[in-house]
């Protein structure tokens, strides 16, 4: 089963309108941008924004167990799938990252009462532990919670492997969900106050209002170009006021927590520059890449063909030049490729070497756990892997040497249990 496969449309269509979502955009005037950001804080010591970066490591990714769709053994068997274990963290400490991105889902329920759900915490907190206790500084990256399922994310694999149905993306036309993903961020906020492994809280992990959002006159949003969102978002649906939102709630409940933001269209690098000045004082810009899309999604039946290429003003440093200039470090969050593509070395290689020289962290998609089973099912970004199923990964060949320059540990600070 496909279950961590990206879904990233460029031309989405089908069935995006929900109920209400006309009538909640109907006559709200375009977004007029953020509000003034505060004055900006000293530099965290973890993202500078010269010299080079701090942090490089690695992304899990986790959804919230179905038992009509998983059964209650697949993955690991806990509330979340696929489980991580201390092992998994140790080797990923043990190949040179400093850094696990914990793409987490549903700390809130996707439907209300909208509330913490005390099973999950717990995860995440176990989660953090042993990250924490192998040497691994933490980012909290929301992915599903009020109005928004993991699903989401595997869109077009909908009534395959799982029901269409359990596709839930109301909150980009619910101001009442919106409301309960803020009180969310704001709780996990205190949920990881006084750790001094925590790297960040992102508030949304791709963010996307295109497919279900709504423009100004209460038509699907579909605007895949930032001056296309910029001109046409309502503003109901626009990531910029609702981040904003989200992010002075969240600095009130943890005054020096470093806040990840993605810009939206799935936290593409290009629509950083739709984002403005930061809301608030600690922000760092958080973008996923995964360009050009027709080499790191190349199929697996299809390897040999596609080889990594890219040049000109469609290259991954061009577009992190073109916004930079955005007041706030940039993370480079999220980029992968296939695993069975034979050059891949090359692209992490000019990604990597892109963010060196421009102080910019980094995690590669995905690390992934011991569990053999859960791994042949999703396969596609398993960075210990080469063309086959087996721990020559041309990937790692990029990966180790550029994770060796990490000199940062979390230290200093006792392991705290369950908030």
């Amino acid at each position: 089963m496909p279950f961590m496969k990206r879904f990233r449309p460029e031309n989405p269509h089908g069935n995006w309108t929900r109920r209400g979502a006309i009538a909640a955009a109907t006559g709200l005037a375009a977004y007029s941008g953020p509000p003034a950001a505060a004055q900006p804080a000293k530099p965290h010591p973890l993202w500078p924004m010269s010299g080079p970066p701090v942090l490089r490591g690695a992304v899990i990714a986790q959804r919230r167990r179905r038992l009509e769709v998983d059964g209650d053994t697949f993955g690991g068997g806990a509330a979340i799938l696929p489980s991580y274990r201390r092992s998994d963290f140790d080797g990923l400490a043990q190949a040179g990252a400093n850094l696990v991105v914990m793409s987490f889902p549903e700390l809130w329920t996707v439907k209300p009462p909208y509330r913490r759900d005390t099973a999950i915490a717990d995860i995440l907190v176990q989660q953090l532990d042993a990250a924490r206790a192998a040497g691994l500084y933490s980012i909290v990256a929301l992915r599903s919670g009020p109005g928004r399922s993991d699903f989401i994310f595997h869109r077009d694999a909908r009534d395959t492997w799982f029901p269409a149905n359990l596709i839930v993306e109301s909150i980009w036309t619910n101001l009442d969900e919106q409301a309960a993903w803020s009180a969310m961020c704001a709780d996990a906020a205190k949920l990881i106050a006084g750790r001094n492994d925590i790297a960040g809280l992102n508030l949304m992990v791709e963010p996307e209002p295109n497919v279900s959002g709504v423009n100004a006159k209460g038509q699907q949003l579909g605007a895949w170009e930032p001056k296309q969102y910029t001109a046409e978002v309502s503003r109901t649906s626009d990531w910029r006021r609702i981040s904003a939102d989200i992010a002075g709630k969240v600095r009130a409940a943890f005054a020096d927590l470093p806040i990840l933001i993605s810009p939206p269209a799935f936290a593409r690098t290009d629509f950083l520059s739709v984002m403005g000045k930061p809301p608030v004082s600690g922000v760092v810009w958080c973008v996923h890449d995964y360009e050009p899309r027709e080499y790191t999604h190349h199929p697996k039946d299809a390897a040999g063909i596609s080889v990594f290429s890219e040049g000109g003003s469609h290259t991954f440093a061009t577009r992190i030049d073109a916004i930079r200039q955005q007041g706030a470090p940039v993370f480079l969050g999220e980029f992968g490729a296939s695993r069975w593509l034979r050059d891949i070395d090359a692209y992490y290689r000019v990604r990597i070497d892109a963010c060196e020289a421009r102080s910019i962290g980094w995690a590669a998609f995905r690390w992934p756990t011991g569990d053999a089973a859960y791994e042949k099912s999703d396969d596609m970004f398993n960075l210990m892997w080469g063309p086959k199923a087996d721990a020559s990964g041309a990937a790692m060949s990029g990966l180790r040497p550029a994770w060796a320059k990490n000199r940062a540990r979390p230290g200093g600070v006792g392991l705290r249990g369950r908030n």
